[in-house]
């Protein structure tokens, strides 16, 4: 609390005055991130209606986003925070899921995916496995950025559900993240 306070240019009991505990300060910080993720992927889910390229500029803005948190944050959050963590577990579990059915669901309508999968099972699968990506000490230790690890796993996942009209589109898309 005594960095925060000095991070923002105010004393610890201003501090206090808004938030009880260190906890209720990191819950309202994971609160207020999910909810300018949710904006921002509502907005592009209402202005992009191509199924690949929404999912790539999702995924752009998360990452672009995941830049401005410490690489240990989910670490930290699960050890010393766990019902930040849950609450960022159940967003994951819920919201992202069901964003990734609707591009699924957008995506086949549009013949860009292929309706021989099971779309809940995917989304559920892909969803973890985007999170694991910036958990994952394996992963990490390639001396490969998460970025690039997690753009081949876009990729990855795309090509695997996109018909050939599908790849069409992924063999367009410039993949590499701009710097925020």
């Amino acid at each position: 609390m005594d960095d925060v306070a000095k991070e923002i240019s105010i004393s610890k009991k201003t501090l206090y005055k808004c938030f009880k505990d260190k906890e209720s300060l990191v819950l309202s910080t994971v609160e207020s991130h999910m909810r300018e993720n949710e904006e921002a992927i509502e907005n592009i889910i209402q202005t992009e209606p191509n199924a690949i390229e929404q999912f790539h500029l999702i995924t752009t803005y998360l990452m672009s986003n995941q830049r401005k948190m410490s690489p240990s944050m989910l670490y930290d959050l699960k050890k010393y925070h766990p019902q930040s963590f849950e609450l960022l577990e159940k967003h994951r579990s819920n919201h992202v899921v069901r964003h990734l059915l609707m591009n699924i669901a957008l995506g086949r309508s549009s013949g860009l995916y292929h309706n021989n999968f099971h779309a809940e099972i995917i989304a559920k699968s892909f969803s973890m496995l985007s999170f694991y990506v910036f958990d994952s000490e394996e992963l990490n230790s390639l001396g490969i950025s998460q970025d690039d690890v997690l753009i081949e796993i876009i990729k990855y996942h795309l090509r695997s559900i996109s018909t050939e009209k599908g790849i069409e589109t992924i063999n367009s898309i410039e993949w590499k993240i701009k710097p925020s």
